[in-house]
């Protein structure tokens, strides 16, 4: 397990902080969009005439997408360096989910977020080796947590903001705003944002076949691929389960999903700090999987009769759990290689990890149609009792959390 960049600016230095806050809200931005299929899922099946399965799958287009770039795309950033190969494919990104709000039908709509959210992917590889390059080991779990709470954030606001104005003025023109949204963020990242002094070509890389012997990578990646699936059941169908199931009006269901997203955003900065105290990342990735399993069982028993107050708190938990163990990954997987084939190796990671939302979204969907949301929850609870068995097995190298 190699340290960082020897190279790196001092720690807390001016630049890595500047860095992060871009790095940040430019990931704030991209999330909006992603998650903006779940916040407008009620108006989209209604409009679009979309079966729960198709839902999943649009919903997990504009994510599941990913899996095709992120590889292509950390190489490139390996290659080439973070800040241009963002920005492309991030301007993309916004332009293609613009064209997307005119789409008549499921086919056009789920076709233009996958090719969106390959132009998307270099985000993920790209902000993840800037950060491992701008920050010390004992920094790096909180950095990368901050970092992905711009994803969260990005679902919080999309959870709360979308739904009231896509009734107010529409989805479509919610969705270009959201659009152009993103395309601001990009190129206040591109005019801003400067690259650690080591740069992309001074760093040691790491060949890819290699990361096949490399038995952290693998088993992060395992668990990754499981809970990027419960990710993606989470992100899909919370607020269309809650407005069906539950009974709750599409407003108090995109307000429990906003609760979902505080839930990951808690987790994914907790989950950092606490792993950066402790010296290990596996731990605190178990205790994610516990927190699944008894959440996912625990809505397997809610519905009409259920208070909103338990909603709430069910929808909190599944947050920190099932969104919140991403950036424990993420910063497992770049502590596991060379800080110059960080980007590779997280693209890697991700390519397998987002093929789980095409799977595991659209079943849950289709069990809920031919089962009942019972059924989805009782599955997606075995499910993530495999990655947390999967997390058991991880064998870091542990760091005294007093030294850097």
């Amino acid at each position: 397990m190699s340290n960082p960049a020897p190279n790196r600016p001092p720690d807390g230095s001016r630049g890595a902080w500047t860095a992060l806050a871009l790095i940040t809200g430019l990931q704030l931005t991209i999330s909006l969009l992603q998650q903006a299929p779940a916040a407008l899922g009620p108006l989209l099946v209604r409009d679009l005439g979309l079966t729960r399965p198709q839902l999943g799958l649009l919903t997990s287009a504009i994510w599941g997408g990913m899996l095709l770039g992120t590889l292509p795309a950390g190489l490139l950033v390996d290659r080439h360096g973070e800040r241009r190969v963002v920005v492309v494919g991030v301007v993309a990104m916004a332009a293609l989910v613009f064209l997307s709000a005119g789409g008549a039908g499921f086919a056009i709509v789920f076709s233009l977020f996958l090719l969106s959210s390959v132009g998307a992917a270099a985000s993920s590889p790209g902000g993840t080796k800037a950060i491992a390059a701008w920050f010390p080991r004992h920094r790096l779990g909180a950095a990368l947590g901050i970092r992905q709470t711009g994803v969260m954030a990005g679902g919080l606001v999309g959870a709360l903001l979308l739904p009231p104005l896509a009734l107010a003025i529409g989805w479509r023109h919610g969705l270009r705003l959201a659009a152009l949204l993103c395309l601001a963020g990009a190129v206040t990242y591109g005019v801003l944002y400067r690259e650690p002094p080591a740069g992309g070509s001074g760093l040691r890389r790491q060949p890819l076949r290699l990361l096949l012997r490399n038995r952290v990578w693998l088993a992060a990646t395992g668990y990754g691929f499981v809970f990027m699936g419960a990710l993606g059941a989470g992100i899909s169908y919370l607020a269309l389960y809650l407005h069906e199931r539950a009974g709750l009006s599409i407003v108090a269901a995109g307000a429990m999903l906003a609760l979902f997203q505080v839930g990951g955003l808690v987790g994914r900065l907790g989950w950092g700090i606490l792993s950066d105290r402790a010296g290990r990342r596996a731990p605190s990735m178990v205790a994610v999987g516990v927190i699944a399993i008894l959440t996912c069982a625990a809505f397997s028993l809610t519905g009409r009769a259920t208070p909103i107050a338990v909603l709430a708190v069910l929808s909190f938990l599944l947050g920190i759990s099932i969104l919140g163990w991403n950036a424990l990954s993420v910063t497992l997987i770049s502590e596991s290689v060379p800080v110059g084939g960080a980007a590779t190796a997280t693209g890697a990671n991700l390519s397998v990890a987002f093929a789980a939302m095409f799977l595991v979204s659209p079943f849950f969907g289709y069990l809920a149609d031919h089962s009942g949301y019972t059924v989805s929850w009782l599955a997606l609870t075995g499910w993530v009792v495999i990655g947390t068995l999967i997390g058991l097995t991880i064998r870091e190298r542990p760091r005294d959390p007093l030294l850097p």
